[in-house]
């Protein structure tokens, strides 16, 4: 065979088995909280930051 047809094989059978996994993969919910609550969560940054100790800031001048 050539080496194109057996890269071409390879990647197949890669995309095959990930999408069985993400076919077959048990899908848990959270109890509690909801897609909406989740989403959110991943774009509110912390508020509490710790401002004591560490190193000076330099101006970039």
């Amino acid at each position: 065979m050539r080496p194109s047809t057996i890269i071409i094989v390879v990647i197949a059978i890669g995309a095959c088995a990930a999408g069985a996994w993400l076919f077959f993969a048990p899908r848990t919910p959270v109890p509690g909280q909801g897609t909406a609550s989740r989403a959110s969560d991943v774009f509110k940054p912390p508020q509490d930051y710790k401002t004591s100790g560490g190193q000076q800031m330099k101006p970039r001048w």
